[in-house]
Parts: C-alpha cells; structure tokens; sequence
C-alpha cells in the first residue's frame, strides 16, 4: 500500500534499515497528527489479520486515531519500503526502565522477510543507547508465531494476563534485559 495518507510534515525519518537480498526499510515517526480518515486504510489492513481481527474492541477507527495520535512519551511509526507501507508500531517509553512495544504490526506482503526483525533490532538499538534496561511487550497467547518471533529475539515470557484486553482471552508478556 502506498503512502499518501498523509503531508510529508506529519512524517519524519528516523533510521533507514538494510533487511535481507538488499532492500532498505525507512523507519518514519509521526511526529504531526494524521487525521484518522487519512490513517483509515491501513488501519482497516490491520485490523483484518491475526491477533487484531479475534478482538472484536480493535477497530479499524479506534486503530486509526491511535495511529494517528502524537504522544512524545509514546511515539508512533510507519514501516516504509520504497515507499509503500509495510507495517507500523507504537512504542512507551520510560515504562519499567525502557521502552514498552504497545504495538507492532507487518502486513502480509511484508511478512516472514526480516522486516519485524529489523524493526525490533532498531527498537534494541536504541533503547541499549538510551541506556534502558528492560524491552517489554505483549502478545495474545493464541498467537505463536509472535510468542515464537519475540523469543527468537532473546525475549522471555514473565507470565500470563488473563482477560486484560478481552474477556476469555490470555495475554502473555514477555522480557528481554538489555543490560
């Protein structure tokens, strides 16, 4: 999905990363509100895959003003390959002595190519040179291909959630320790 969604005001690049076979991903913060009609499309895209389509409380509009919504504290990003949208993440920082991942989203064309990887070695980075001390992040227990992903990435689970986002649903959470 191209990006025209938004005026190249609300966007600001802040890393370009090599994935495999020699694409580059741009990591781009929205640092101006973006109109939830302008965010609708990709929100709708999300909001159809796993885990987001087993919650009922995820729509596409509450997913697009989240999106679009600026918080220093807990900024958002859109994932771009050659411009086109491939995925996007919020992230909280100064939770628990470093940064919560509150959201991360690839969308099927980006899958199962390095892009979440990249993505999460970048939020890595950055936190190891902000000198945090914790990454967190949860995930649906019915989800293990993230479960799987995150502990690929060197995360542990802490433990279960239950009925946090919804009810008869587990959440699991996970750690990593960056120093």
């Amino acid at each position: 999905m191209r990006w025209d969604g938004a005026p190249a005001k609300s966007l600001r690049t802040v890393a370009e990363l090599a994935i495999p076979a020699g694409r580059s991903l741009a990591i781009a913060e929205i640092v101006a509100p973006i109109a939830a009609p302008e965010m609708l499309a990709l929100a709708a895209r999300i909001v159809a895959i796993d885990p987001w389509r087993r919650y009922a409380t995820y729509t596409a509009e509450d997913l697009a003003g989240y999106l679009g919504h600026v918080e220093p504290e807990a900024p958002r990003f859109l994932i771009l390959e050659n411009d086109i949208v491939v995925g996007a993440f919020g992230l909280r920082h100064g939770w628990l002595r470093g940064p919560y991942l509150q959201f991360l989203a690839v969308l099927p064309e980006g899958q199962r190519r390095g892009i979440g990887s990249a993505v999460l070695m970048w939020i890595e980075t950055e936190a190891r040179a902000n000198r945090e001390r914790n990454l967190l992040v949860l995930t649906s227990a019915f989800n293990e291909p993230a479960l799987a992903f995150y502990e690929r990435h060197g995360f542990t689970r802490v433990g279960p959630l239950a009925d946090l986002v919804a009810d008869g649903i587990t959440e699991i959470m996970l750690h990593k320790r960056l120093r």
